[in-house]
């Protein structure tokens, strides 16, 4: 009788357990779990829409707050860091997601129903614009982080150990308050948003970055211009153009540049008064014209750079460009050329330093402004049976035709064949003078033409 009592009181407790479990099952199908939270509201017994109420409204005046060293920085509200007060769809996943059969272990704090929220519940703009405002707000009195760094003293590398600061950074900011709304939690710890040195000391980076320092503190460098005229760029030189970005090791163009401007000013012949030995005049000097060459200085700050940053010495012959450069450094004109003397009105061909051909001319009418322009140039191009045309003083257009035309400068000006003038030389020219370029007597243009090769410097004074 006693054991049947017992059995019956045993049944009766297990199945008041069993309609218990099972009817908070069928209950929790419809309802958060036990101690189920989102940004810190309890939301556990309540269905969708009850949650969503209580979360709505409590986001009203629910807090976020940004703390640092232990003490709290600033606080907002949710709805004004952005998070979004339409909570639905994200409980619906709670539930969607929750197991209603281990309520009662929800129930004793085993687990509790988490899932990460900020994707749903932040406003990506107004999160943005909390982020920036309270960045610059905050890092009025703050320290950015310094990256470790290396500078050349005294022909050694110097290393400067990299700095933490405390600067806010907005992006870690972002990153950070989405993080928390993740986790369920509406404070996010400031230390995490500061920027963070790029390089650090102990880094392969910058050990890599030391070595080849050290390997450009030993470079030695010499540029050739002429067999007798070298310049040797100085280790102090060559250091004063490294710079460092982001940890790689590159040369500071603009220095580089004017650098090279000073070598060019002081060697380079394009532009510059050249001392003429001329044929009747004695020594003259010639300014102006398009011949002479440079220094090329894209092509040299490439190879600079190459070499320098690989740590490698040099010694070569600087890269020019234009007309006339010489290894041996004689003149640049040297002594095949053509020789226009609009004083004299006469012309020279000089071959291998002996005169060739010569003959009067007629160059530019001075008194209308059109004066054969002087400088040193080069024959550029060379055409037969050439139109030339251009305008006369009275505005009409003029279409003149010659049988020889060799081109000097960029303007139009250059030397042909005038079967039009009756006479040359003397002071014909400054009446009957051309509009700029130089007039030759046919048979002699002929002669000219064949004998001057392209690329022949034109002295005109």
């Amino acid at each position: 009788m006693k054991k049947n009592k017992l059995w019956i009181t045993v049944s009766l407790i297990v199945g008041l357990f069993a309609i218990i479990y099972i009817g908070g099952s069928v209950y929790y199908q419809h309802h958060f779990l036990p101690k189920t939270t989102v940004l810190g509201a309890t939301i556990a017994g309540k269905n969708v829409n009850q949650a969503d109420k209580l979360l709505s409204e409590k986001i009203k005046t629910a807090k976020f707050s940004l703390t640092e060293n232990g003490k709290t920085v600033l606080t907002e509200k949710q709805e004004t860091v952005g998070i979004q007060q339409n909570f639905s769809n994200t409980l619906k996943k709670i539930m969607s997601t929750q197991n209603a059969w281990a309520w009662p272990a929800h129930l004793l704090g085993v687990s509790s129903s988490k899932i990460p929220n900020s994707k749903a519940l932040v406003n990506e703009t107004v999160l943005q614009q909390f982020a920036d405002k309270t960045a610059n707000s905050l890092n009025g009195n703050r320290k950015a982080s310094t990256d470790a760094n290396l500078t050349f003293k005294d022909g050694k590398v110097v290393a400067t150990k990299e700095t933490q600061g405390n600067k806010v950074e907005t992006a870690k900011l972002v990153t950070a308050i989405k993080k928390s709304v993740d986790q369920n939690q509406t404070t996010v710890n400031l230390k995490s948003t500061y920027n963070k040195p790029a390089l650090t000391e102990n880094s392969a980076q910058f050990k890599k970055l030391d070595t080849q320092m050290k390997k450009i503190a030993s470079v030695k460098g010499t540029l050739k211009i002429y067999n007798d005229t070298k310049v040797d760029v100085s280790s102090a030189e060559i250091t004063s153009w490294v710079k460092i970005d982001n940890g790689n090791v590159s040369l500071d163009k603009d220095k580089v540049d004017a650098y090279l401007d000073k070598l060019d000013t002081k060697y380079a012949t394009y532009g510059s008064t050249r001392q003429f030995n001329s044929t009747k005049r004695g020594t003259v000097s010639v300014s102006g014209g398009l011949y002479g060459w440079t220094i090329n200085e894209a092509s040299e700050v490439k190879q600079l750079s190459s070499d320098i940053t690989a740590g490698k010495s040099f010694d070569r012959w600087i890269t020019t460009e234009g007309s006339g450069y010489n290894k041996n450094g004689s003149s640049d004109i040297g002594d095949t050329y053509v020789e226009v003397d609009i004083q004299n009105q006469h012309e020279y061909y000089y071959k291998n330093g002996s005169l060739v051909l010569d003959s009067d001319v007629v160059t530019g009418k001075p008194s209308n402004g059109h004066d054969t322009p002087t400088g040193t140039y080069s024959v550029w191009s060379k055409q037969q049976d050439a139109t030339l045309r251009g305008q006369n003083d009275n505005g009409s257009d003029y279409a003149s035709k010659v049988s020889y035309w060799m081109p000097i400068d960029d303007t139009g000006v250059g030397l042909h064949d005038s079967s039009w003038q009756p006479q040359y030389g003397g002071d014909w020219y400054k009446t009957h003078g051309s509009h700029g370029c130089v007039n030759n007597p046919p048979e002699f243009m002929a002669k000219l033409y064949n004998a001057v090769a392209l690329g022949t410097p034109v002295v005109v004074f």
